[in-house]
């Protein structure tokens, strides 16, 4: 039990890290967020901040892994629980919807991924891992729900994938709402 008290400041204070950096980074950019202002955001010292992290890279990623991890855990969830007669076409619109939710989690999501292609390779590295990760997951999950088709599933998780972050941008400079079922819909007719 000790154990787990000693534990849970670390875990509280890696938390408030990751929210002050997620905060910042959406509103001033990843260039223009310094380790200093996550400290002083996340209301610690800097010497603090480098216990925990000892680069930007490092809290970048894994801001990015806990988002992708938060909306592939949801969604994996649902399609573990889901009823085995539920159409694709609600299962589709399901998933779609779920990641759209995430909203604030997808502009954080983008820009990092923006951070990553534009100039940092280890960062880099470590998105294309845990895409091949995601798209994986996405078809074993297809699998388990859709019984029939599934040569077309691994095509799929990656056209789901590249919807994902479509809907995202399209989202943050659109003001009206994205036509979810139309998608669906096509899709669903396309792969059948």
């Amino acid at each position: 039990m000790d154990e787990l008290k000693k534990q849970k400041p670390i875990v509280d204070t890696r938390r408030k890290i990751l929210d002050a950096a997620g905060e910042l980074m959406i509103e001033r950019g990843i260039k223009e967020t310094s380790l200093k202002d996550i400290a002083k955001k996340a209301g610690i010292s800097t010497g603090t901040l480098y216990y925990y992290f000892s680069t930007k890279d490092e809290i970048i990623y894994e801001i990015a892994d806990n988002n992708l991890r938060h909306i592939t855990d949801g969604l994996l969830y649902w399609l573990n629980h889901v009823d085995s007669g539920t159409s694709r076409e609600k299962i589709l619109k399901t998933v779609f919807e779920k990641i759209r939710a995430a909203e604030t989690r997808g502009k954080l999501h983008l820009y990092l991924i923006s951070e990553a292609q534009a100039a940092n390779s280890a960062l880099k590295q470590k998105f294309t891992e845990r895409y091949e990760n995601w798209r994986k997951t996405m078809f074993l999950g297809l699998n388990k729900v859709l019984k029939n088709g599934g040569e077309a599933h691994e095509p799929l998780a990656y056209l789901i994938l590249a919807a994902i972050d479509g809907l995202i941008i399209q989202k943050m400079f659109k003001g009206d709402a994205i036509p979810i079922d139309s998608i669906v819909k096509l899709i669903v007719n396309a792969s059948l």
